[in-house]
């Protein structure tokens, strides 16, 4: 995204003023036609467009005009789609989704880069800041067509018809993919135009470490909490590493097996796995230093599951916290092996979406295999419906699947640092910090 116009900011808040303006006609027509689809499109529009003023108000969170002159302008382009150019035009509904990306994106991009700079146990490289980016953007568009489905699914229920309206299978990954090109334009254009909404976001986050810090008694538990390193994970007891060495043979034993049995993605899931567990150890020449058992647990599951369950709801959300929980791998690999820093509480953020963004990526690759190759791993896996049923409740187990490891990883911190010691002195505002 370039960078906005150097234009007087009266400009840019005149330019919000008409936009709201049209949005409010638009929603007085749904109410003229008697159509709750853009009546209701156009309050949540509406709503977005008072968002940024509410933010300033109430969290002192600032944006340019020219900022929210843009966001407004996207958010009426997707009211005004709801009239009918969505259906009449059929590159419409891609503009407005890569616009509505680019916002997400730029968004996430400040709270990282605030979270970044305000933490002192989180450090990001560019080159990870720009992958984060664009995993959050894609986790949040997956995230979007969960909501879409399941207000499908409510209306189908109470017999009415929805308020969000999905178009199909290939409509599901345009949209996919016009998000991931709206994150792409953002990380690589347009970061710089949400420096200052980064800048506040920090602003925000020292004023609560003040408050926090005086808030919290001498030798608090949850002080504690935030010096916890992530790279504690790996564990170097005896008992630990014959559990996860065992574990490793039977990840060993569940490629072959799924390799005999023409399972080939399973079997190169799992021994990208296997790579993964056995790179500490490598590394620091120990064979004690291993990966927690329980987390070689959370990846074998789903092959077991699927040798003696076969295919179906089961193994796929098991398939799914596996994903989880390599997320953890890599948050902790990348901690022990990069320059590449997280505190506890952001892995557990990015074990999230990093799990709902790899479905998406998964059914983008799916889908582009199928329209090049020739393959059926997608589309010819059934009818139509048949298809985007099962799409949209892959998507559905990822996000359960990706928030529930979340809680379960973070309980577990917790737990961790309860079990730590209690620090003596008190790092005060300006010491370490987790975010």
């Amino acid at each position: 995204m370039p960078r906005l116009p150097t234009l007087p900011d009266r400009y840019g808040r005149a330019t919000t003023r008409l936009l709201q303006g049209a949005i409010v006609v638009i929603l007085l027509f749904g109410v003229w036609v008697r159509n709750p689809s853009i009546v209701v499109n156009g309050v949540l529009a509406l709503g977005v467009t008072f968002l940024p003023a509410m933010l300033e108000r109430d969290y002192r969170i600032s944006a340019s005009p020219w900022l929210v002159a843009f966001i407004t302008a996207a958010v009426f382009l997707h009211s005004l789609g709801m009239v009918g150019l969505y259906d009449g035009l059929w590159w419409f509904d891609h503009l407005t989704h890569t616009l509505s990306a680019s916002i997400v994106a730029g968004v996430g991009y400040a709270a990282v880069k605030a979270i970044d700079e305000y933490s002192d146990a989180v450090r990001l490289t560019p080159r990870f800041l720009f992958v984060l980016v664009l995993t959050v953007t894609l986790a949040l568009g997956v995230l979007w067509e969960v909501l879409e489905f399941s207000l499908r699914v409510l209306a189908r229920a109470l017999g009415m018809a929805p308020v969000l309206i999905q178009y199909g299978v290939e409509d599901t990954l345009a949209d996919l993919l016009f998000d991931l090109v709206g994150g792409l334009v953002a990380a690589l254009f347009g970061t710089g135009v949400y420096d200052e909404v980064a800048e506040t976001f920090r602003e925000r986050l020292e004023d609560y470490r003040e408050q926090r810090f005086e808030a919290l008694r001498e030798g608090s538990r949850e002080e504690a909490a935030g010096l916890v390193s992530l790279a504690t994970v790996v564990r170097d007891t005896r008992q630990n590493a014959q559990l996860a060495w065992g574990l490793v043979v039977l990840l060993v034993g569940l490629v072959v097996v799924e390799l005999l049995s023409g399972s080939a993605l399973r079997g190169t899931f799992t021994a990208a796995v296997v790579v993964l567990a056995v790179l500490p150890p490598a590394v620091y020449r120990s064979s004690r230093v291993m990966l927690p058992w329980w987390l070689l647990v959370l990846v074998a599951v789903p092959g077991v599951v699927y040798e003696f369950a076969g295919p179906g709801p089961l193994s796929e959300f098991a398939t799914h916290v596996a994903v989880a929980a390599v997320a953890l791998v890599v948050a902790v690999e990348l901690q022990l092996f990069t320059s590449v820093q997280m505190s506890p509480r952001f892995a557990v953020g990015f074990v999230v979406v990093t799990t709902m963004a790899a479905e998406g990526l998964w059914a983008l690759v799916r889908w582009a295999s199928d329209l090049w190759l020739g393959t059926s791993f997608l589309l010819g896996a059934g009818p139509e419906l048949v298809v985007e049923e099962a799409l949209m409740w892959g998507f559905v187990y990822s996000t359960a699947a990706g928030l529930l490891a979340g809680l379960a990883f973070e309980w577990g911190f917790r737990r961790r640092a309860a079990r730590a010691p209690v620090p003596r002195e008190r790092a005060g505002p300006g010491g370490s910090g987790g975010s």
